[in-house]
């Protein structure tokens, strides 16, 4: 019998009842007492037990899909899941993998009836008590927070908690927040402004250093006022404050004219349309749409994020005329999808690159095909029963709508796997991808700029910025339809070598 063990706590060990290392010790001695068995994989995870998407289980799971598993056994029940729905959904799919389920301290055996009803009693009691105590731990946070103690999470940058636990001033960071709030409300110095001067000083600072959003966030946190938060309520705390209420109203009051300043010194964002899809291959931070006014009017460019926010100091990547820029872009893109031996080959190159992945992909098919199978053989016995009079309807309204979501999620998990499977030399057609290109042309033109903007980020995978010489674009080929409405954009997409735009444009 090989077995694979499943250990899992929710957090650090030193709080849990039993630790990981404890629940392996006693997993590997229930199976040392069992004739035959054998350990050939362990598997654990620091996380919650009500998802399933953690790491661990789902390398247990595909050991299970592969066959190299005859039994999954874990501590408790509840290691697995603390949720009735989870743990049948994962009791059903071992059992449909002919792997057995087992827990080393409660007894039940999933291949009976009775044990089947074992595991539903255990997993409604695991999932019973995650909640009690999800109650309990916001009771308590609540209760302190009302009695002026930090509620929960870490402290505020400026403060640290004492021996005794108790919220006092750091004296390193402390000094730092009252600075800011002195450079800000009476030397009148922007947020950029004292990000970049805190960071040439190297002066001390929160763990993702000295940006204008984290100066602005200092700016906004009414807890140096001495306040504490829970759940959008505020209480006067314990800890003492940093900054008076003068200088805190201030700070906010200047904050609201300059966020209206700064409202009508950039642009429209929905006017740059590449937006979300340039980044610097300096530093490796985003372009970012900027506004300015020079002689001849206002002005529109890309920059990079690291340069506007740290100086060049931290990247001196260039800054690129936003017009230039797209419209060489845009020109490209519709000349790929004129090239359609260039697309041809960029299909059938990734398909033979997944001809590995190809079985487990036709394995995970068949698997959704048989589930599809089985949701439908379970709503027809539904409503062959409705129709006989043997159950009423409407006990059983919830269980239908949630086998139909499930039928549905499935049906689109096979038409995604059939795209995957399917050679694109059957399917392709040059004619279609010139419709794409003109059909492109016209959204682009007559669209509406979020609307545009969408349909570029699924065109458009990344503009890499070495150098205004130099702009390395990745574009993606996807389905014809996309093009078809300026109201949706939908699909996946494949990557082909494209040149770079330097041979289109020089943007200033």
């Amino acid at each position: 019998m090989r077995v694979c063990l499943y250990t899992r706590i929710s957090t650090d060990e030193e709080n849990q009842p039993t630790s990981l290392h404890s629940q392996r010790e006693r997993l590997e001695a229930f199976v040392r007492s069992q004739e035959g068995w054998r350990v050939v994989a362990h598997e654990e995870d620091r996380a919650t037990g009500t998802k399933l998407d953690r790491p661990g289980l789902q390398a247990a799971l595909q050991l299970a899909r592969e066959g190299k598993i005859d039994l999954l056994l874990v501590y408790r029940v509840d290691r697995l899941s603390r949720k009735v729905r989870q743990l049948a959904q994962l009791a059903e799919e071992l059992d449909r993998l002919g792997v057995a389920l087992r827990s080393a301290t409660e007894p039940f055996d999933t291949g009976a009836a009775a044990g089947r009803m074992m595991l539903q009693m255990l997993a409604v009691f695991a999932e019973f008590e995650h909640a009690t105590i999800v109650d309990r731990v916001t009771a308590g946070i609540e209760r302190r927070a009302k009695e002026g103690r930090w509620a929960s999470g870490r402290v505020a940058f400026g403060y640290r908690r004492d021996a005794q636990k108790l919220v006092v001033p750091d004296e390193r960071e402390a000094p730092v927040v009252k600075r800011i709030f002195r450079l800000y409300t009476e030397d009148r110095l922007g947020t950029t402004s004292i990000a970049r001067l805190l960071t040439d000083e190297h002066a001390p600072a929160p763990a993702r250093g000295w940006q204008p959003a984290v100066v602005q966030w200092l700016l906004e946190n009414d807890a140096y006022l001495g306040l504490v938060h829970w759940r959008d309520e505020s209480y006067p705390g314990l800890h003492e404050p940093l900054v008076d209420e003068e200088t805190f109203a201030a700070a906010q009051a200047l904050l609201r004219e300059r966020g209206e300043d700064l409202t009508l010194r950039r642009g429209n964002r929905s006017e740059f349309l590449l937006s979300g899809v340039i980044r610097c291959g300096r530093c490796g931070r985003a372009y970012v749409g900027m506004s300015a006014k020079g002689n001849g009017g206002l002005y529109h460019y890309y920059a990079c994020s690291g340069r506007q926010k740290l100086g060049r100091k931290a990247c001196d990547g260039e800054r690129l005329n936003r017009d230039k820029l797209e419209r060489a872009v845009l020109s490209q893109l519709a000349g790929l999808y004129r090239n359609g031996k260039l697309i041809a080959n960029a299909l059938q190159r990734a398909y033979d690159e997944q001809a590995a992945d190809r079985p487990a992909l036709q394995e995970q098919q068949r698997t959704v095909v048989e589930e599809i199978r089985r949701a439908e053989r379970a709503l027809d016995r539904y409503y062959q029963a409705f129709e006989s009079g043997d159950l009423d309807p409407g006990q059983f309204k919830t269980r239908l709508a949630d086998l139909q979501e499930k039928l549905d999620t499935l049906h689109k998990q096979e038409d995604a796997l059939a795209a995957q499977l399917a050679d694109p030399a059957e399917s392709f057609d040059p004619q279609a991808l010139t419709t794409v290109a003109d059909r492109l042309r016209d959204t682009i033109a007559a669209g509406e700029p979020a609307q545009t903007k969408a349909l570029l980020r699924l065109l458009i995978k990344e503009l890499r910025v070495n150098g205004r010489s130099e702009i390395l674009p990745t574009y993606r080929v996807v389905a014809s339809e996309v093009c078809a409405t300026t109201s949706s954009v939908g699909g996946t997409g494949l990557e082909p070598v494209t040149p770079s735009l330097s041979s289109w444009c020089s943007p200033n």
